[in-house]
């Protein structure tokens, strides 16, 4: 890895997007006539593809394996209409680099030519507790790794030479029972307390003090697991929707910030703007001197 392929991953950033957002356009414009191109013309769009297919071709790095699953899985075998994507998904100490919940929940865990194997018997100590099917998504460097780590039950993707994700191993659904200390912990305070009234058919009406504690009691009382499960995939989908409006109206290769990036209203409505507009990049920060 180049200190090239950082620069030109950092255009996938938040911090990056946000700027774009304000109408700053000096990171992209300094990427695209470094490495990509001299014509003053390309677009926000087709300098976002150069970029994608760099990544692809040279640097197959978190971003890039979270766009695929996004593409492939997503927005490939489901809609979302009836899917959502939720990306560093708190479980006790880890974080899940993917979840998807439609009438599931599938947690993905990424380990890139860039990572290390020395916690993934932890993470998938959680993610097994609390999700109906788990995965973790890899190259063909880590298969057999991965092969003797992980528990039988736990399904493995692999990233092939034609990037496309090829299953190596299929998960098995979940057959112990929920951790549900973990998914009290996985949930904000106003989740869970939507959780254990939907569970109860009554309003629950606690100070914050007693609330987590009340809310746990409630929940730990439920003998269904599969009733437990189906009613939390339908808070987080509730409460954490893809949207829809953004992910549509960006380029495929920034679907994923749009999944894991929190923007504002008035933030979306600009990158929607300037992504849909097909001047060149030194036109697009021309006119933007001009408004301010």
């Amino acid at each position: 890895m180049s200190l090239d392929s950082r620069a030109i991953a950092k255009v996938f950033n938040s911090s990056v997007l946000n700027e774009i957002s304000n109408g700053n356009f000096s990171y992209v414009e300094k990427i695209a006539s470094k490495y990509f191109c001299s014509d003053d013309q390309i677009s926000l769009r087709d300098f976002y593809q150069h970029a994608f297919s760099y990544l692809q071709n040279h640097y197959q790095n978190e971003y890039y394996y979270k766009s695929l699953i996004v593409k492939k899985i997503l927005l490939g075998r489901h809609s979302l209409n009836t899917a959502t994507m939720l990306t560093e998904f708190r479980v006790g100490v880890n974080k899940a680099d993917c979840v998807i919940l439609n009438g599931k929940s599938t947690c993905y865990e990424i380990k890139t030519d860039y990572d290390s194997l020395v916690r993934l018997a932890d993470q998938l100590e959680s993610y097994t507790q609390l999700f109906d099917e788990v995965y973790v998504v890899c190259s063909s460097k880590f298969q057999q790794a991965v092969l003797e780590l992980a528990p039988i039950g736990v399904g493995i993707l692999e990233l092939s030479e034609r990037c496309t994700l090829k299953m190596v191993r299929k998960a098995q659904n979940r057959t112990n029972p929920i951790n549900k200390t973990l998914l009290m912990q996985s949930l904000r305070q106003h989740e869970y307390k939507e959780l254990a009234e939907l569970l109860t058919g009554e309003q629950i009406n606690l100070p914050n003090t007693l609330l987590y504690h009340g809310c746990l009691s409630v929940i730990e009382s439920v003998a269904d697991d599969k009733t437990l499960s189906n009613k939390y995939i339908k808070i987080l989908k509730k409460s954490r929707k893809n949207n829809d409006r953004l992910i549509n109206n960006l380029p495929n290769s920034l679907a994923n910030a749009a999944i894991s990036y929190r923007f504002r209203k008035s933030e979306m409505d600009a990158l929607i703007k300037y992504f849909n507009n097909n001047e060149g990049l030194y036109v697009l920060s021309d006119l933007e001197r001009e408004t301010q």
